[in-house]
Order: structure tokens, then C-alpha cells, then sequence
């Protein structure tokens, strides 16, 4: 198998299948890999603070119930992580922080609500704690949703933006038409699901001056072929797994 260095491995939320997602041990564990990149998630708190959770709702990842969006930052705080011990979630602040002594770049997900409506606050929100935390440049803002994206590169110039599109996108639309929409909303880069990403595929990505990468490569089979693929970036709940067949494909 021939594979690319370039191809580099995002820790997603954390190691989702290794460590509770996107908690403060997952974090602390991703941080001590060779990984490019750490993969969280952000939520707008009713009072202002940006939650880092995967989930609208708090209802799988904690002992809490509802809508992230409708607590207070206070009332996120009694809440303990399922899985931890007693871990709480921690604060976009927080995790910028905690990665702050690493060459690990922040993959932040914009996040919708539990509705699937865009927070009409979140784009600006995040730039402006990215930026006082001086982590802009540091940072790759990825989203599901095109149009928040393209709010947020007109809040703020991160490292990078990246839209994730979805099988039903790629379905409706076609790979022409990612395409096109990527460009007229001034998007660099695309991360394609792996089910729907071939050789093929990432070649028109690039003949369109595009950046490409893969999602929810977790098992060895498909980390394989992303690394066979010469992605630019992919993410896996198996960061381990990841780094380790890294090693032994090089």
C-alpha cells in the first residue's frame, strides 16, 4: 500500500471509542499522541459560555436532561460526564488551554441546536473567544452547515475552514455540486464521509482547487484507505489505532 506523510490523523472528540468524548481525559490522552489535530464540539450556554459537548442535548454524554442552549454555565457545571469520574464538561477557554503546549491543531465543530437551526450567536461567539484566547490561527473551524461557516470566516480568519458534508448532501447534490457550493461560499476544504470518498472523488476535489479529507474512518480497514487515499486530514474515534498503523504503513 502506498500512503502519503501528508495525511494527517484528527483525535475525534476527543478518541470517541477509546475515552468518554470530549472530556477532560480524552483531551489530556489525545494530547499526549502524535496526532494533528484534536476534534470538539460547541454548544452557546443560555448565559454566553461556549460548552464543549457533541450533543444539542445533554441527555447521552451526562446525567442532565434538555437542551445545552437552555442552562446556565453554572447549572452545566453540577452535571457530571457519563463514564468519567465525575469529570464536568469544560469551556472552549478550557480546551484551548489544555492544548496550548502542544503542536496539536484545535478542530473545532460548529455546532446546530437540538433542531438542527443554526445558533445565529455561535459564529461570533466563537471568534471572539478564539481570539482573545490568541488561538485563531491555530484553530480549523469545521461545520455541517455551509452558511455557518460563511458566517463565521466573515467573523474571523482561522487557520482553516472546512465544510462536512453529509451522505444526503452528496446524494442531492452531487459531487459537482459540493463543489460549487464549497467555492461560492469561500470554503477551502471539504471532508467527505468514507463510504462516499474514492479515488475519483478526491481527484475532482482537488482538479477544483479544494483541500479534501475523510470522516468517520474508525476502523483499521478504512484507516487504511484513508492513508491510501492521501487525504489531507481525516477524523477517527481510534486515534490510537490511527498512529499506531501510521507506524507501521511508514
Amino acid at each position: 500500500m502506498t500512503m502519503t506523510t501528508k495525511t494527517q490523523i484528527a483525535s475525534h472528540r476527543g478518541g470517541a471509542l477509546v475515552w468518554p468524548e470530549n472530556s477532560p481525559t480524552a483531551f489530556r490522552n489525545t494530547a499526549a499522541l502524535p496526532v494533528e489535530q484534536v476534534e470538539f464540539d460547541v454548544h452557546p450556554t443560555r448565559d454566553g459560555r461556549l460548552a464543549v459537548i457533541h450533543d444539542a442535548t445533554l441527555d447521552r454524554t451526562t446525567d442532565g436532561t434538555g437542551p445545552v442552549a437552555a442552562r446556565t454555565w453554572d447549572e452545566l457545571q453540577r452535571l457530571t460526564l457519563k463514564g468519567t469520574d465525575g469529570e464536568r464538561i469544560m469551556d472552549l477557554a478550557a480546551v484551548v488551554g489544555l492544548f496550548a503546549g502542544t503542536a496539536i491543531t484545535l478542530r473545532l465543530e460548529l455546532k446546530p441546536d437540538h433542531e438542527r437551526r443554526p445558533y445565529p450567536e455561535l459564529p461570533a461567539m466563537v471568534a471572539a473567544v478564539l481570539r482573545a484566547e490568541g488561538a485563531l490561527e491555530r484553530t480549523v473551524v469545521t461545520s455541517f452547515q455551509v452558511e455557518t461557516l460563511a458566517a463565521l470566516r466573515r467573523a474571523a480568519t482561522p487557520k482553516g475552514t472546512i465544510w462536512i458534508v453529509s451522505n444526503y448532501v452528496m446524494t442531492d447534490v452531487g459531487l459537482a455540486g459540493v463543489i460549487d457550493v464549497a467555492r461560492r461560499h469561500g470554503v477551502p476544504a471539504v471532508s467527505i464521509h468514507h463510504t462516499m470518498l474514492d479515488p475519483g472523488v478526491a481527484a475532482a476535489v482537488r482538479a477544483a482547487g479544494l483541500g479534501v479529507g475523510g470522516f468517520a474512518a474508525h476502523e483499521d480497514d478504512i484507516i487504511r484507505k484513508m492513508f491510501a487515499l492521501g487525504v489531507d486530514v481525516f477524523t477517527t474515534d481510534r486515534p490510537d489505532r490511527a498512529v499506531a498503523l501510521r507506524a507501521a504503513l511508514g
